[in-house]
């Protein structure tokens, strides 16, 4: 009896170590992001500045869409020209700058006839099955988009 209690312990403590592994949590956010997300909002705050300043007219309506050998598409709607891509979605415990503590970034690449046209390292704010909202820190300042789930 008292060696089945101990099997059966520690065969739980491995299941339950084994369920929360980085691997999985990774596997969890990537089968969120899988689809097709249209962009409901756009904010750019430039290096200094105190608010943000709405950048609508430059996204939304866009989609872009995440395929699961890591490509993906973006389809901008205001050039009428849709931008093949890959896409990464990576999972780093060592990020803290005080007031952001992403775990997971989305690494997005898009090209143009090869050359590269937008590439974007995104902190993943929220990801749920209908909504994501991203923070790209770009050369003049930061993005914050908010997408849905089409």
């Amino acid at each position: 009896m008292k060696y089945t209690f101990k099997l059966l312990f520690f065969s739980t403590m491995i299941v339950l170590c084994s369920a929360c592994t980085d691997e999985y949590r990774l596997e969890r956010k990537e089968d969120r992001l899988y689809g097709a997300w249209i962009f409901e909002s756009a904010s750019f705050k430039e290096n200094g500045d105190l608010f943000r300043e709405n950048r609508d007219s430059e996204f939304v309506g866009d989609i872009i869409e995440f395929y699961r050998d890591y490509t993906a598409s973006f389809d901008d709607r205001r050039d009428r020209i849709i931008y093949p891509g890959n896409w990464e979605l990576i999972l780093d415990r060592a990020t803290f700058d005080g007031e952001n503590d992403n775990e997971f970034f989305l690494d997005m690449d898009f090209f143009d006839r090869g050359r590269p046209v937008m590439t974007y390292l995104c902190g993943v704010n929220n990801l749920t099955w209908e909504r994501m909202n991203l923070r790209a820190n770009v050369r003049g300042g930061v993005y914050y988009f908010r997408l849905r789930r089409i």
